[in-house]
C-alpha cells in the first residue's frame, strides 16, 4: 500500500512538473539546452572510451576471445607462429577452436587495362569459422584450403565484392591475380563484417599456407618463436570461463618453456574478450582518455553550477507558489521533492539531446585517426552509441539533474515560505551578511567562483595543448617536404623481371624529371616518415654488430629532398651493381659509432644470407633526416645506393615539384599509368599530408579541449550575466536611493562590477592553484611546452578576464539606467 502511495506521489510530482516547465517554456528551453552541452561532451567521450571494449561487427562475439603473450613492459603481446600451432593442437578442452591472423599484406591485382591495389591479412583456415562471420555469396575459407599444395583460394570484403564485381553471385568462381599470381573467389563476407581491427578494412583474406608461398621473406621470419607475429582469436566451448581457458593455456607455455625455452622470461598468457580496438592502443592512450574524462567531468560540474545558479534565479520568482503549496499543506520534503523532479525532467530530455550531439562527437574524435600516409590512409575509428552509452547517459543525466537542483531545492523547502503569503516584498538581495567589516559571498556568488575556477582549469590546459600543436608544427623533419609529394608503386603486377626493376625506376625517374612541373624526382625503397627494416651491420674496428636503420635510394635523393650533405659526397650514377660498395651515413650514427673519428673511407660490413659479410665503403656523412616518426629524434641511418643491391617490386616515388602539390599529385598519377599500365598504385599525396598525420593526437587533443574550454567560459560568462543581472533587479532600490543622495553612474557601475569582479578574482585565484596541480598529469601531452608556460596561464587567465567584463557589461549599464524616482515611487 506505501508503495503504491509513492508511485501515485511520484507520478503526481512529473504531472506537476511538466506542468510546471509548461508555463515557463523559455526558462526549460535554456536550462535544457545549457544541461544538453555538458552531458553531450561527457556522453562523446564516453563512447569514444566506450569503444575499445566493443567486439567488431559481423561475428558472433558471445564466446569469443584473444589470446595475448605477457611480457613485464606489454601486457598484449601477439604470439609467434609456432607457438601458435603448439596452442592450437594442444588447447582442446575449454576451446572449440583457435584461429590467427597474419596483420595485414598489400597485394597488386592485375585487371584487364590496368592494375588495382588491396590490402588484406592472411589467415588460418578456420578463422571465418572461429569467428562465425556470416557470408553474403559462398563460404568461408577452411582446413582444406589452408595447405600449400591446395588451390589458391581467398574470401573478399563485402565492399570489394560491390566494386570490383559488382555485388554479382558469379563473382563465386571468378580468378584474381593477386600479385600475379591467380586466386579463386570462394567466398563474400557479410556486409557487417569489416576485419578483426578497426585500423584496417581488409578486402582480401588469403590462407597463410599460401600467403607464405608469395612472401617468403615474411615465411621465414615466421618460423622463429621470438617474433610474434600472429594475432590469436578463439572461441570457448559453452560454459567455459576465461579463467579456465587462460590456465589451459599456461599449462601449455610452461610445456614449452621446457623444450623451447624462450630468450628473455617465460611464457606467460593472457585471455580477454575480443574487442575491435586492439588493447594496446587503449595502454598507449591511458593518459589523453583520463584526461578527457577529468575536462568533461569539470565541464559537466561547470553546467551543474550554472544551472544551480539559474534555478535560484527561478526560486526567486516561485516564492508564492511554493508558500502557496506550503499552506496548502505541503511537507518541506515534498517540496524539495518537485523542484528535484522538475530538475531530473529537465536533465533526462537534455540527456536525449545530449545523445543525439555526442554520436557525431564521438565520430569527429575517431576521425583523427585516419592518417594518410605513402602506404594508404588508416582509417577512422569507429564508436557506435550501444546500450552501454545508451544507460550511461541516462545515469549522468539523473546525476546531473540531482546535483544541479540539490542546492536550489534544499534552499526553497527550508525558507519560511508561509510567511511570504503575509507581506508582498522582495526577498534581501543575497549575499548581505558581514565577515570582519566586508560582505561575504552569497552562494550565488560561490556558484559562480566556481565556474570560473574551472574555465581557468580547462582555459590553461587548452592553451598548453595549442602551444604543444604549434610546437610539433614547427619541428624539422631533416627535410624539405612543402613541395614534395610522393607515391608507393609496385611492379609485381607488369611482369617486370626482377633483373629488369633497376631499370624500369630508373627510366621512370628519367621521364618524371624531364615534366616541367618537376623540379626533381628520385626513388627509395621506403619514403621518409614510413616504415623501414633494420638490419645488423658491423662498423671497421667493432667486432659485434648492431641493429641500425637503413634504406635503399637511387642517386639524387639527397638533392631531391634537400639533405645537406656535410662531408663527402652522396651517391652517383657509376654507383652500380659493378662498382665497390658504398654507403651514406647519417651524422647521428657518425656521433654515435666513431667517437669524433673522421667515418670516411671506413667500411661497413653487411651480413648476407649464407654466413658472408658484404662490406661498403662509406663517402658521405649527412645532416640527419627523420626515417619513421616525425615526432622522434633522429635515429642512427645508414643509405645504400639503390642499384647496388635487391631490387624490390614496389618502391617510394619523391617528386618536388615546381607547382602546387596538390595539383602535381594528379599529373603523377597520369605519368605513372601513362609509363607502365599494370603498375600498381598504392597512394599518392603531397608531403605536407603525411608530415600531418603524425600529429594527430596534438591536433585532436587541441579541439577537444579547446571546445571545451570555448563551452566553459561561455558557460561562465552567463553565470556571471544571470546572477549580475538579479542582483541589479533585486537592488533597484537600493541603487535608486543611492542616485538619489548624489551617487554617480561610475559610482553605480563600480559597484555592480566590482561584485562580479570579486567573485570573478575568488574564481581565478582559486583555478590557478588546481591548474598548477592538473597540468602536472598532462605532462606526457606536451611537447616542447612546460606545464608552466606562462603564455598558456596569461592568454587563459586574460581570456576569462575580457569574458566576464563583458558578461558584466549589460547588469552595470542597466543599473546606471535606473531612475531614482521610478524606483522610489514604485516601493
Amino acid at each position: 500500500m506505501n508503495g503504491n502511495h509513492n508511485m501515485f506521489e511520484t507520478i503526481h510530482d512529473l504531472r506537476a512538473s511538466i506542468r510546471s516547465l509548461r508555463h515557463r517554456p523559455l526558462y526549460a528551453l535554456v536550462a535544457v539546452g545549457i544541461l544538453a552541452l555538458g552531458l553531450s561532451a561527457g556522453i562523446a567521450v564516453f563512447t569514444y572510451i566506450n569503444g575499445f571494449y566493443q567486439p567488431f561487427p559481423g561475428v558472433n562475439s558471445d564466446g569469443l576471445v584473444r589470446v595475448f603473450a605477457v611480457e613485464e613492459e606489454n601486457p598484449y603481446r601477439n604470439i609467434s607462429y609456432p607457438d601458435y600451432e603448439d596452442y592450437a593442437a594442444g588447447a582442446n578442452e575449454t576451446f572449440e577452436g583457435i584461429a590467427a591472423i597474419q596483420a595485414s599484406f598489400a597485394a597488386s591485382v592485375r585487371l584487364e587495362t590496368a592494375a588495382d591495389v588491396v590490402f588484406g591479412q592472411a589467415v588460418t583456415g578456420n578463422y571465418f569459422a572461429v569467428l562465425d562471420v556470416a557470408m553474403s555469396v559462398g563460404r568461408g575459407l577452411t582446413g582444406v584450403d589452408n595447405r600449400a599444395d591446395a588451390d589458391p583460394a581467398v574470401v573478399i570484403s563485402h565492399g570489394y565484392w560491390r566494386r570490383r564485381f559488382h555485388g554479382e553471385p558469379s563473382a563465386i568462381g571468378s580468378v584474381v591475380y593477386l600479385n600475379s599470381k591467380p586466386f579463386t573467389v570462394v567466398g563474400v563476407a557479410g556486409p557487417e563484417f569489416l576485419g578483426s581491427s578497426s585500423s584496417l578494412r581488409p578486402e582480401v583474406w588469403m590462407p597463410l599456407e599460401q600467403f607464405k608461398l608469395t612472401y617468403t621473406g615474411w615465411a621465414a621470419s615466421s618460423q622463429n618463436r621470438d617474433i610474434p607475429l600472429m594475432r590469436v582469436y578463439a572461441r570457448l566451448h559453452d560454459g567455459v570461463r576465461v579463467e579456465q581457458a587462460q590456465a589451459e593455456l599456461q599449462a601449455l607455455a610452461v610445456g614449452l618453456d621446457d623444450v623451447y625455452p624462450a630468450r628473455e622470461e617465460p611464457r606467460r598468457m593472457r585471455v580477454d574478450a575480443a574487442a575491435w580496438i586492439d588493447p594496446t592502443a587503449r595502454l598507449a592512450e591511458s593518459t589523453t582518455v583520463r584526461l578527457m574524462l577529468a575536462a568533461a567531468g569539470g565541464l559537466l560540474l561547470l553546467v551543474c553550477a550554472n544551472v544551480a545558479n539559474l534555478l535560484l534565479s527561478v526560486a526567486t520568482g516561485r516564492r508564492r507558489e511554493m508558500a502557496m503549496r506550503a499552506a496548502l499543506g505541503a511537507s518541506p520534503g515534498r517540496l524539495l521533492r518537485q523542484v528535484l523532479a522538475e530538475n531530473v525532467l529537465l536533465s533526462a530530455l537534455a540527456g536525449g539531446v545530449a545523445l543525439v550531439i555526442a554520436a557525431p562527437a564521438a565520430a569527429r574524435l575517431g576521425s583523427y585517426f585516419a592518417r594518410p600516409s605513402v602506404w594508404g590512409a588508416n582509417v577512422p575509428r569507429e564508436a557506435s552509441i550501444d546500450f552501454n552509452v545508451i544507460l550511461f547517459a541516462l545515469a549522468v543525466s539523473v546525476l546531473t539533474g540531482l546535483i544541479a537542483g540539490v542546492l536550489p531545492a534544499l534552499r526553497t523547502s527550508r525558507r519560511n515560505l508561509v510567511g511570504t503569503l503575509k507581506v508582498d516584498a522582495d526577498v534581501p538581495a543575497e549575499g548581505r551578511g558581514r565577515l570582519l567589516g566586508r560582505r561575504t559571498p552569497g552562494v550565488r556568488d560561490l556558484l559562480v567562483s566556481t565556474q570560473v575556477a574551472l574555465s581557468v582549469v580547462l582555459l590553461v590546459v587548452a592553451g598548453l595543448v595549442l602551444r604543444t600543436l604549434n610546437s610539433v608544427g614547427n619541428l624539422d623533419p631533416g627535410f624539405s617536404y612543402d613541395n614534395l609529394i610522393a607515391s608507393y608503386a609496385s611492379t609485381s603486377s607488369a611482369g617486370v623481371e626482377i633483373e629488369d626493376r633497376e631499370r624500369f625506376f630508373r627510366e621512370l625517374t628519367e621521364l618524371l624529371n624531364e615534366q616541367p612541373w618537376v623540379q626533381a624526382a628520385t626513388v627509395a625503397d621506403n619514403a621518409p616518415l614510413s616504415p623501414h627494416a633494420s638490419t645488423a651491420l658491423r662498423f671497421d674496428g667493432h667486432n659485434e654488430p648492431v641493429s641500425l636503420v637503413y634504406s635503399r635510394v637511387r642517386p639524387g635523393f639527397f638533392e631531391t629532398l634537400e639533405i645537406e650533405v656535410l662531408r663527402g659526397r652522396t651517391f652517383a650514377a657509376t654507383d652500380t651493381v659493378y662498382a665497390r660498395g658504398v654507403a651514406v651515413i647519417n651524422e647521428t650514427l657518425a656521433r654515435q659509432y666513431f667517437d669524433g673519428e673522421d667515418p670516411l673511407d671506413r667500411r661497413i660490413w653487411w651480413l648476407q644470407q649464407g654466413g658472408e659479410e658484404r662490406s661498403f665503403e662509406i663517402v658521405g656523412v649527412v645532416r640527419d633526416a627523420k626515417a619513421r616518426n616525425f615526432l622522434a629524434e633522429p635515429e642512427a641511418m645508414v643509405y645504400f645506393s639503390y642499384p647496388q643491391h635487391y631490387h624490390t617490386p614496389g618502391n617510394a616515388i619523391l617528386v618536388a615539384t615546381t607547382i602546387d602539390p596538390g595539383l602535381a599529385v594528379s599529373y603523377l598519377y597520369r605519368e605513372l599509368r601513362e609509363f607502365e599500365t599494370h603498375i600498381a598504385i598504392v597512394n599518392a599525396l603531397p608531403y605536407t599530408e603525411v608530415v600531418s598525420g603524425f600529429t594527430y593526437t596534438q591536433r585532436m587533443n587541441a579541439e577537444l579541449f579547446s571546445v571545451l574550454a570555448f563551452l566553459g567560459v561561455a558557460l561562465a560568462a552567463v553565470g556571471i550575466f544571470s546572477v549580475m543581472s538579479l542582483a541589479v533587479q533585486q537592488r533597484t532600490r537600493e541603487i535608486g536611493i543611492r542616485m538619489a543622495v548624489g551617487a554617480t553612474g561610475g559610482h553605480i557601475a563600480r559597484l555592480v562590477m566590482g561584485r562580479a569582479m570579486g567573485a570573478v578574482g575568488l574564481g581565478i585565484v582559486v583555478g590557478l592553484a588546481a591548474t598548477v596541480a592538473v597540468t602536472r598529469l598532462i605532462r606526457s601531452l606536451l611537447y616542447g611546452v612546460e606545464t608552466t608556460d606562462p603564455i598558456a596561464f596569461a592568454a587563459g587567465v586574460a581570456v576569462l578576464v575580457a569574458s566576464a567584463l563583458l558578461a558584466t557589461y549589460l547588469p552595470a549599464r542597466r543599473a546606471v539606467a535606473v531612475d531614482p524616482l521610478t524606483s522610489l515611487r514604485g516601493e
